[in-house]
């Protein structure tokens, strides 16, 4: 059996960051999600659950031999996937599971063509020894949340744009004051 664990470290309203390993292979990376929606009946814009979860050979990603959800999961339109491709939490579809190399800020991650082809070949191996997968998600000791939203962040990257300019204006109208 081949134990992959991923510890949920970070949220806040948009998404989730934690880490992925899989321990029997010396394998570690960050994870972006979207965020927590237990609170939801029907799942949309959010993670999946905490709780276990048994992965399958399946195609995803353009690969033939990617860990799958053997089943959809309960609220989900469709199976979640991992992620190979996204580094932002816009480009996330509902309940996948974006890889990279490091936190770029509250939304992102730095993508990996290099993490992406270790990750591939892993499960290349795994299923060919035809071994159980199986996925624990959880959080961490140290989880925390963050009340910081990207149209907040954005709003407050605009402010500070006019901000700016307010204050050269009176600079060129005051040139005392310099």
């Amino acid at each position: 059996m081949i134990q992959m664990n991923l510890k949920r470290k970070y949220e806040n309203h948009s998404c989730t960051h934690g880490i992925l390993t899989i321990p029997a292979y010396h394998f570690r990376c960050v994870t972006l999600e979207l965020r927590d929606g237990d609170n939801l009946t029907y799942k949309h814009d959010c993670r999946i659950p905490d709780g276990s979860y048994i992965l399958v050979k399946g195609f995803a990603q353009f690969w033939p031999s990617f860990p799958v959800f053997k089943k959809k999961v309960t609220g989900f339109a469709k199976k979640p996937e991992f992620n190979l491709s996204a580094s932002k939490y816009m480009d996330l579809p509902t309940g996948h599971i974006a890889l990279g190399t490091a936190k770029l800020d509250h939304f992102s991650i730095q993508h990996s063509d290099e993490l992406a082809t270790a990750f591939k070949e892993i499960f290349q191996e795994v299923f060919v020894r035809k071994e159980i997968v199986v996925l624990s998600v959880y959080k961490s000791a140290s989880y925390r949340y963050e009340d910081v939203s990207y149209h907040q962040t954005m709003e407050m990257g605009y402010d500070f744009l006019l901000n700016d300019d307010e204050d050269e204006d009176e600079l060129e109208n005051n040139p005392s004051n310099g």
